[in-house]
């Protein structure tokens, strides 16, 4: 079980929660906004969500339009809660099964400072992926707690693969909130990487890759190349954000 887009929210979403919208080059841009009290009714935390939409044309022969806009939101959201020290980016997922690889996929191209002495202008970035339970015996949740406690980083930024209930919206919509996450291991424990659980901004960057129909889950048949356009714009853009 993954985590759903906002946007499989319904209908009241759009009446009650949109704050602002534009469209740039076909390149749909959405604001909403959850209270304490949405929580139940639209089963998504509280919080800022920023959807970005696209179609087959968009994505194949225009790209970098979807990778200019993604750039400037992600830039000013990150702004909003950076304050200078260590970034953290999470690849969730399991890089061995197409589905759930997104998070694994951008953490490739992601440049790694943290490494380096304080001479570096550039802010510090560290990039983890703790893949599955199921691959390494120990909770996803175990393994960033573990990561954070160490390296005390100044916000946490996850990248996962999401659903969807709509066909439009599969591959085509990627979605930046700061509500965190609840593990797909972890849901009879609860275990959440949110602001709440380590008391800094937890972001989250979310691609849907299947399409959940009753009890299955589909992908779509080009899903390959569109990761593959995806993952390099999104990480492109961070590393571009991160360098400049």
């Amino acid at each position: 079980m993954k985590q759903n887009l906002l946007l499989d929210a319904g209908v009241s979403l759009e009446k009650e929660h949109l704050i602002a919208e534009k469209k740039e080059k076909n390149v749909h841009i959405k604001h909403y906004v959850l209270k304490e009290k949405d929580e139940k009714i639209y089963r998504n935390r509280k919080g800022d969500y920023f959807t970005i939409s696209f179609d087959d044309q968009v994505l194949y022969e225009n790209s970098k339009s979807i990778e200019k806009v993604f750039q400037k939101t992600f830039k000013t959201y990150l702004a909003k809660y950076h304050k200078g020290g260590t970034i953290l980016f999470v690849g969730l997922g399991n890089s061995s099964i197409l589905g759930d690889s997104f998070g694994t996929k951008v953490l490739e191209r992601l440049i790694a400072t943290n490494q380096y002495n304080d001479f570096l202008t550039i802010p510090k970035v560290a990039l983890f992926s703790p893949e599955t339970t199921n691959k390494t015996g120990i909770s996803s949740f175990r393994l960033i707690e573990m990561v954070v406690k160490d390296l005390k980083p100044d916000v946490i930024i996850l990248l996962d693969s999401f659903v969807t209930n709509q066909t439009k919206l599969l591959n085509r919509t990627i979605e930046i909130n700061d509500c965190g996450i609840i593990f797909a291991d972890q849901l009879r424990s609860n275990k959440t990487i949110t602001r709440e659980t380590f008391h800094i901004p937890v972001l989250s960057i979310g691609y849907p890759t299947l399409l959940k129909l009753h009890k299955t889950y589909l992908e779509r048949y080009s899903l390959e190349e569109d990761l593959e356009i995806v993952t390099s714009l999104i990480a492109q853009s961070i590393n571009h954000i991160i360098m400049s």
